[in-house]
């Protein structure tokens, strides 16, 4: 229960508005909050998990400047690597996957609503691809809109429903606004895929629900005691 009053404590700026305050956090503190191994949230978007695509020589060199200045993938110098990854898009402005990691670098210098707009387009660009989605609703929770976020991870599972990380922050985020039976739900449904997600299982303690191991290729157990 203290670790969750810390994290509410921790987005309250977020709830109110203050968008700002999230410059210098980058959700490292909401995952210092959760000790025992929770990411309540983070700010990869995903970005490493699909390669993207180069329609010329000059745009695959700014990529890879930007992803040698990007701290999420070990450089120091994220204001160089979001004009590194704009000279990029402008290079290929239809490149969705350049856009999803400009805004992940947005993200991280505090620029919310770029990444916002900058995610918009490259689901615009790719309307099937759930990951997008997924990445426009966490945008729209650091900009403190936790109900459009909700919105956004529930289309997400719409065009996927065996969409993790889309069922994993839904579960967050009906947790964050109070729908403690509606969360419990979702996470259940996170470990009933992925059975080891450390995310889910530490945000069902949080709301007070004993998780009990599943077994590989069995029938999940009964619910614990609340």
């Amino acid at each position: 229960m203290a670790n969750r009053f810390a994290l509410v404590s921790l987005l309250l700026p977020l709830f109110l508005g203050a968008a700002d305050a999230w410059a210098g956090i980058d959700c490292a503190q909401c995952r210092a909050v959760c000790k025992e191994g929770a990411k309540p949230y983070h700010d990869d978007l995903g970005a490493d998990s699909v390669e993207a695509s180069h329609k010329s020589q000059d745009a695959q060199a700014a990529f890879s400047d930007a992803r040698r200045k990007d701290p999420a993938f070990g450089g120091a110098d994220v204001a160089g690597a979001v004009e590194a990854y704009k000279r990029a898009v402008i290079l290929d402005n239809d490149n969705a996957q350049y856009r999803n990691y400009l805004a992940a670098a947005l993200l991280w210098a505090g620029r919310i609503d770029e990444a916002i707009y900058n995610l918009e387009q490259a689901h615009s660009l790719v309307p099937s691809e759930p990951k997008f989605v997924v990445n426009l609703g966490y945008a729209y929770h650091r900009a403190g809109d936790e109900t459009r976020a909700m919105l956004y991870y529930t289309r997400a599972l719409m065009l996927d429903p065996r969409n993790l990380r889309g069922r994993l922050f839904l579960g967050y985020a009906l947790e964050l606004m109070g729908y403690r039976v509606e969360a419990v739900t979702e996470l259940k449904k996170v470990l009933v895929q992925d059975p080891a997600n450390e995310g889910a299982k530490h945000a069902l303690r949080r709301l007070g629900v004993v998780v009990v191991p599943i077994p590989t290729g069995g029938t999940p157990p009964a619910p614990g005691p609340r």
